[in-house]
């Protein structure tokens, strides 16, 4: 029996790790206005360009990135001097994915139909119109949203079909690193809970009997079977609802003596009664349930069969991107460096 393949999920998460790409791409006018200051072009990528905006928008995020997982003073520049030499290599990446994605006839319409109602639906937005709306109040051109949005899945296809589809795990390897490694594989007891959040934090006590009602209303929906995930979606106040009420891993003892005796009984798959917090009222699902000590091998399989495929994929995709870099024209503006570039590539041809 094969061993299981890591779902689509972390192919996108691989992207994310590979491709540093603007929020939305920036679009080169036909023809400039007089007195307009005309994008100045780092890269030329076949028939398809990096102007200087799209390298510092990347180099922006970087930063923003590295300072949200807490990286701060002297560490944040050292890490940022250093990953920032690959983010011209990045933007190249993500040009030479797209472009196969074409050569290959891949088309993401339906998906990005999808990936956009599902970005509606997260938002709490009635409308397709309101999501453009919403989009253009943050000062972004829709149809260059969608066009990122199309990129992304493009690019996770290909490296799917023509990398990802060839790197395979045998379960005589899982096996031989769960016996080398079980340190590492100890796991504290606890659980890994989804959430709704009903907020009654703040409200009028005229809104509590309402807020209550609705509270009821979702739970009666979740024991019924409706799927948890999209009531969190569309109930919840929590942080939490864009990600389908997922809140993570807790240690047994770390949560509230109201929330630990609720979900106490619940055995896997089960959801609690409404619980009754400080900030409002709060239905939990219990997605699965550890103990302390090394998990069984059929509990860890799927998580060492993920970090065995990322160790094979990343080099492996390296490779593919440098036979991408061997069959294309690929031109750097003096003074800029693509710390990708294939061998033997001279950086201007």
């Amino acid at each position: 029996m094969d061993a299981p393949r890591p779902g689509f999920g972390f192919l996108i998460r691989l992207v994310m790790l590979l491709a540093v790409a603007a929020t939305v791409l920036e679009l080169l006018p036909a023809q400039a206005a007089p007195g307009d200051v005309v994008e100045q072009i780092i890269a030329q990528v076949n028939d398809r360009i990096v102007v200087l905006s799209e390298y510092k928008k990347s180099l922006q995020t970087l930063r923003e990135d590295l300072q949200q997982s807490g990286v701060s003073g002297l560490d944040l520049e050292g890490r940022f001097r250093e990953q920032s030499k690959d983010a011209l290599r990045d933007l190249i990446d993500h040009e030479l994915l797209v472009q196969k994605a074409a050569e290959l006839g891949l088309n993401a319409d339906t998906d990005v139909v999808k990936r956009l109602d599902e970005i509606r639906r997260n938002m709490k937005l009635p409308s397709m119109e309101a999501l453009e709306e919403a989009v253009a109040k943050q000062g972004l051109v829709y149809e260059d949203f969608k066009q990122n949005i199309r990129d992304n899945i493009l690019t996770q296809w290909v490296i799917q079909r023509e990398v990802g589809s060839h790197v395979q795990v045998t379960p005589a390897e899982i096996k031989a690193y769960y016996d080398q490694h079980q340190k590492e594989l100890e796991q504290p007891a606890g659980v890994t809970l989804q959430e709704i959040l009903i907020s009654t934090e703040g409200k009028p006590a005229e809104e509590l009997t309402a807020l209550r009602q609705k509270a009821e209303e979702v739970l009666a929906k979740a024991q019924k079977g409706d799927d948890f995930s999209e009531l969190a979606r569309q109930n919840s106040d929590d942080a939490s609802a864009s990600n389908g009420g997922e809140v993570g891993f807790f240690e047994k003892g770390s949560l509230s003596p109201e929330l630990e005796a609720a979900i106490a009984p619940l055995q896997k798959g089960q959801i609690s009664d409404i619980i009754e917090t400080k900030y409002g009222l709060m239905i939990l699902k219990l997605v699965s349930r550890t103990q302390a000590g090394v998990p069984p091998l059929s509990e860890a399989e799927s998580k060492i069969n993920e970090k065995l495929y990322l160790e094979r994929i990343q080099p492996a995709l390296r490779q593919y991107l440098t036979q991408l870099r061997q069959e294309s024209y690929i031109s750097i503006k003096p003074g800029y460096v693509d710390s990708g570039e294939a061998p033997k590539q001279a950086s201007n041809r």
